[in-house]
Order: C-alpha cells, then structure tokens, then sequence
C-alpha cells in the first residue's frame, strides 16, 4: 500500500497507535468526536486568521477614523498579541500551507507524489530571516518536532531564508516557547525524522497496524473494536 502523505499530527496519532492512526485516516471506519477543546481551538484559528487578514487599507481607514477592527468580546483579550504580530517586519502569510513531494521538493497539497504536508498560523519572511508563530489553545508542552518540521518545511519553499526563529504562544498561560534554526541544521533535522518515517512506511508495506496500550485506551479512544479499549474510569468522588 502506497503511504499516505505525512503531517505532524498525523505522525504523533502514529507513533501514539498505529491501530488507531489506521482505522481514523486510512481506513476512516471510525470518526474522531470533537471535544470542547477541539471546538475552541478551531474557532480561535478562525477568528485570528480573519483578524490577521483584514486588508491592511481598511484597517487603517478604520483606525484613522477613531475605531478598530472588530474582535468577539470573548478574543478581545488577545488583541494586543495579535496587534503586535501586525508590527513584526517582512512579508506575512497566514495560515499557510506548504506540502514537500519524495523528492523534498515544495509540491502541491493533493500532488500525486506528495510526501509531507504541514501549515504554519502566522509566518513572516524578512529577507533571510523568518519568524513563524502557532498560537496554542491547551495545555502548555514542548514540541520541538513540530518546531523542526515547520522550519525543514519553510526553508524548503523560501530558498532565501537562512536562519528561521520558530515560537509557540500558548494562550491560555501567555507562555512562549522558542527555537531559532539556519540552514546548516537541515540535514540533522531530517536524521531526526528517520526512524519514524521507517516505521511509517513500513506500516504501509506490510498492512501491520499494531495496537499501542496507553491511558488513552481507557474511553478516550474512538476504535473501540481494539482488544485494549475500555470504558472510561469512573471520577473519584
């Protein structure tokens, strides 16, 4: 079987289960329910990118004219975060995608030999230098996969770039988490996806999706067909 094309996301569901990766994005016989937090974080995206994307001559007539651009009551709070991505030099793209083929070579989304996808909420190109920001809805972790992946992924498409500054905002806490990369470290970085992108594709070849028990198996797994789901626990009064 071919390998599908490959996410960050995609890739933690894998390594987290490959039982589960394979019956929610390759076979699509279960569906995964969304959560409260899932629900938020999608609409904080929404509303961010809509904000980001005002054209910037409206939104200068509409400060000019004593007013600024509309935000819902519950994101006000986030307004000086986003008003200060606004200032940060160089051209801005928000939420954007960039897809690799086999060759690592910038491609299509849906290109017939599209290797790994991945999508940036807020990147700025300066020049050589490149700032990308994701804002972040739930619990603070550290991620430096997802931080590798999207500079591999950056530089990949803007040939200029030499040093990329990559930032998570979590907005619950205000926390910020920064790693800076340069070109020098792409071939390390790529050594570093290696031995997951083997078992990848070797889950594909020999059609073995192998359960993997975890406290997830305990009701927050949609596959309950596996052998290791059960019923959530009971809350401890």
């Amino acid at each position: 079987m071919k390998p599908k094309a490959w996410s960050h996301s995609a890739l933690s569901q894998f390594n987290n289960c490959p039982r589960q990766y394979h019956e929610v994005k390759v076979l699509k016989s279960v569906v995964e329910p969304q959560g409260e937090a899932m629900v938020w974080g999608n609409r904080v995206h929404e509303t961010m990118e809509f904000y980001l994307k005002v054209d910037p001559v409206v939104r200068s007539e509409v400060m000019i004219a004593g007013g600024r651009v509309d935000l819902p009551p519950e994101f006000e709070v986030y307004r000086p975060y986003l008003d200060a991505i606004l200032l940060i030099p160089g051209t801005m793209y928000v939420e954007h995608e960039m897809s690799l083929d086999t060759n690592l070579v910038p491609c299509e989304k849906f290109a017939d030999n599209v290797f790994v996808r991945g999508i940036v909420d807020v990147l700025h190109v300066d020049g050589h230098i490149a700032r990308a920001m994701d804002h972040k809805t739930g619990k603070r972790k550290q991620d430096s996969k997802q931080m590798k992946l999207m500079a591999l992924l950056i530089f990949a498409h803007f040939p200029q770039v030499q040093e990329i500054k990559v930032g998570f905002f979590w907005l619950k806490t205000g926390d910020k988490d920064t790693e800076k990369f340069t070109r020098a470290d792409i071939p390390a970085i790529w050594q570093e996806f290696l031995p997951e992108i083997a078992q990848w594709k070797k889950a594909f070849a020999t059609d073995t999706w192998q359960p993997r028990q975890s406290g997830l198996c305990h009701g927050w797994c949609p596959v309950t067909s596996c052998e290791f789901w059960k019923p959530k626990r009971p809350l401890r009064k």
